[in-house]
């Protein structure tokens, strides 16, 4: 039982992991970070670049994960040198990207389901 026990130790140990394409940085455990490296051809990807590199795959589906990994990383090193705040940058333009895609797919898949709008504060109201 006490190798049961380290097991579970390791596998809830969280480490700081950076992203070789844009160098931000996630915690994530050990097992996440090797299942990472093992589906992005050695790499690995914080969840931003992983959406891109899976969107140029789907683009372009001849493209080996290997080429699509190297030119997401080509993009965000010219991306960090064209900018005052680099990694600010660089989040907010994928997750517009991320937020477009979304979005095409949805409508491109003829989703019956309507959005919601919101009509007031996503913050919650607090009465003292």
């Amino acid at each position: 039982m006490g190798k049961d026990l380290e097991t579970i130790a390791k596998i809830e140990e969280v480490e700081q992991e950076e992203c070789e394409c844009c160098g931000l940085k996630e915690e994530c455990t050990q097992e996440y970070i090797t299942k990472i490296k093992n589906s992005h051809s050695g790499k690995w990807v914080c969840g931003l670049c992983s959406a891109a590199v899976k969107e140029r795959l789907i683009k372009e589906p001849r493209t080996a994960m290997e080429v699509a990994v190297r030119t997401q990383i080509i993009f965000c090193q010219e991306f960090n040198n064209s900018r005052i705040n680099p990694k600010l940058s660089l989040t907010c333009a994928m997750r517009k990207i991320a937020r477009r895609s979304f979005e095409n797919r949805s409508t491109s898949e003829g989703s019956s389901t309507s959005k919601i709008a919101r009509s007031t504060s996503c913050f919650p109201n607090i009465d003292s």
